[in-house]
């Protein structure tokens, strides 16, 4: 099974990417940084807003947009996309299973062994996948315990 990195690697990690491409690191595009390279709930864009509000007070809700967005297109986070809850941001893009609870709407990673989907469809249809995204439904600990009472 494979480990996370550090906190504090993750987010020199983002800012060195960042500043490498030549973007302008701002107070708040720090904070969010930092957070999400300590977050590893999958938060949404609100809960970002309302975390990095409690260090940076002046920021806006389109900051935190753009800031999530320059992320994504530089392929340093990936946003999760869902039609019956907000988006969510993960710092982690390697090949991972996400658990999403139906009940909560946690979402955990599952860094485990990845199902090998890819060959099978390339080899049966020609198509070739270029990313992955695994997600499985269910109850998570918390919320199966609750269940039963």
């Amino acid at each position: 099974m494979k480990k996370y990195s550090k906190p504090c690697d993750i987010e020199q990690r983002l800012v060195s990417s960042l500043q490498e491409k030549g973007y302008r690191l701002t107070p708040q595009r720090r904070e969010i940084i930092r957070l999400l390279s300590r977050n590893k709930s999958h938060p949404g864009a609100m809960e970002i807003l309302r975390k990095v509000r409690k260090n940076v007070p002046r920021i806006s809700m389109s900051t935190v947009y753009y800031t999530l967005d320059m992320l994504k297109k530089e392929g340093l986070i990936r946003e999760l996309e869902y039609y019956d809850m907000e988006n969510r941001y993960e710092i982690n893009v390697s090949d991972h299973i996400n658990l999403v609870c139906t009940k909560c709407r946690r979402i955990t990673d599952f860094m485990g062994d990845m199902p090998s989907f890819s060959k099978a469809v390339e080899k049966e249809t020609g198509f070739k996948p270029a990313s992955m995204r695994f997600e499985y439904y269910g109850y998570c600990k918390e919320c199966r315990g609750a269940r039963r009472r």
